[in-house]
């Protein structure tokens, strides 16, 4: 691929970005200015399909493009699906395809590669993380363990084209018709407007999940001590998830909204909760780009590239460093990384923030 670049001659751009609504989220400054620095541009994205209603809403973006994506064996149908999409993005012409996500290991390389292969861009850019981006015409050099917020790695990746942002602000809108029929949802469920509402996410990567007694746990103290209303969040391959963590606490102490709820809903919920409970995963960031707030709870993961904190002064972290992590595993059988990471951390902080809200 050519690694020369003409900006008066790009006007198709393809924007690959195959993480989850985190990921999404925090390249929203570096997508405005993509689009700002190349006005006469069409800026297409390839995601996965659950942040494609996310992606349609934004004003910068023409096309959104669904790539199926998950984790183990996609099935055929959806890998068929896959190939037919890149032979339409070949068709295309995109004059430069820019892939905005960490190359975590040799196989997403070989992914992205191929994708690319296929797509054949003019020129392509992305992160060249620890040399397993040198197929990219425009690399920008990257390390394994982060040491920056993965939002800035956004900006500097559109930035080596010349798409220079200050502006950090991310869009996120939460739509009013999702406000009114999560109103009437939690009437159903007997919420009123003045219950104290706490949100949990007991779900996201394998890895990344904070064992679900100790979820159980939380939510039989806090119910103990404060009159609320608790619900369960989650997507719908998560659902045996949330049903595990309902089994695990008292008749009628939950709300179960697991894989009932539209990316938007999910939005107007984490709005309206008093403090939202969240492993290191999608939800966590609309959180803090809401300033709901947060208890974010981390293991695994790179506390560097995604800490809620640099998004809302409302946020928590509840860490406990260790020589394994981070680490980009998706599944661990010791989890060493959770092991100090006690349910009475989560309470204190659950606390420490009905506390503090109750003072403004």
């Amino acid at each position: 691929m050519n690694s020369r670049l003409d900006r008066e001659q790009v006007k198709k751009i393809l924007v690959i970005n195959l993480g989850g609504i985190g990921d999404f989220l925090l390249s929203t400054p570096a997508l405005r200015a993509l689009a700002r620095g190349y006005p006469s541009a069409q800026v297409s994205v390839l995601i996965s399909p659950g942040i494609a209603e996310l992606a349609a809403g934004l004003p910068y973006i023409n096309t959104v493009y669904p790539f199926a994506v998950q984790y183990g064996k996609i099935p055929l149908g959806k890998m068929f699906g896959n190939f037919m999409l890149l032979l339409r993005l070949r068709r295309q012409g995109f004059d430069m395809a820019v892939n905005m996500r960490t190359l975590v290991s040799e196989k997403s390389s070989r992914k992205i590669k191929f994708l690319l292969q296929c797509i054949h861009p003019g020129i392509s850019v992305g992160r060249d993380t620890e040399g397993r981006g040198d197929f990219f015409g425009i690399k920008i050099p990257e390390t394994d363990k982060g040491r920056k917020y993965e939002m800035d790695y956004d900006i500097d990746t559109v930035a080596a084209v010349g798409a220079v942002g200050h502006d950090r602000k991310i869009d996120l809108v939460v739509p009013e018709q999702c406000r009114r029929k999560l109103s009437g949802l939690l009437k159903e469920h007997g919420v009123g407007e003045r219950d104290v509402l706490i949100g949990m996410h007991p779900g996201g990567m394998e890895s990344r999940r904070w064992p679900i007694n100790n979820f159980a746990q939380v939510i039989d103290a806090l119910q103990k001590k404060i009159p609320c209303k608790i619900v369960i969040t989650g997507a719908g391959n998560e659902t045996v998830l949330a049903e595990s963590l309902v089994d695990r606490t008292a008749p009628g102490a939950v709300i179960n909204l697991c894989g009932r709820l539209t990316f938007g809903d999910l939005t107007a919920l984490i709005e309206r909760c008093h403090v939202f409970v969240s492993n290191d995963t999608g939800p966590m960031h609309i959180a803090a780009v809401l300033k709901t707030p947060l208890v974010a709870i981390f293991g695994p993961g790179d506390l560097v590239r995604f800490d809620p904190r640099n998004l809302s002064d409302k946020a928590v972290v509840v860490y406990t460093p260790t020589e394994c992590a981070p680490c980009n595993r998706r599944h661990c059988d010791l989890m060493r990384c959770f092991e100090r990471v006690t349910s009475e951390k989560v309470i204190n902080a659950v606390e420490g923030l009905l506390k503090e809200r109750e003072k403004q």
